[in-house]
């Protein structure tokens, strides 16, 4: 059985004992509740121990109802086309560099704390992207 139609009969069975309010909350965003659930996720991803809460939500130990005020859905954007990339770009440990494939850059950037990463559709793509980062598109290696 799929894990959504799973979540779907435990949302049902929930929905008749007390009220549900879902909340749209952006990710990676600092957000107590949701950085748990990333570290959660993450854990059962790479096999480690993960300690799971049990009890009251009153006793939980991290805030979760700490939400930003705009719970609202984000305004959909239009599918884009896939273009093809010009470069990939890495930034990590203060090292801006160049990569011509999508593996060459993962390579760089996974594992990485702090490490930045963009694909890049043209040169001028590029350039716009390392000055976001604050550096000059002369100091790619």
């Amino acid at each position: 059985q799929d894990i959504w139609e799973v979540l779907d009969q435990l949302v049902a069975k929930r929905k008749k004992k007390s009220k549900i309010d879902w909340k749209y909350v952006r990710g990676h965003t600092g957000v107590p509740g949701n950085e748990r659930c990333d570290e959660i996720s993450v854990g059962f991803t790479k096999g480690e121990k993960v300690i799971l809460y049990s009890g009251s939500v009153l006793n939980y130990p991290f805030p979760i109802y700490d939400i930003p005020e705009d719970t609202s859905l984000p305004e959909m954007k239009p599918k884009k086309e896939k273009t093809a990339a010009y470069s990939y770009l890495s930034l990590v440990n203060g090292e801006l560099k160049r990569h011509m494939t999508w593996k060459e850059c993962e390579v760089a950037v996974k594992g990485r704390s702090g490490a930045k990463f963009k694909k890049a559709e043209s040169q001028a793509d590029e350039a716009k992207i390392v000055t976001s980062w604050g550096y000059r598109p002369d100091q790619i290696k």
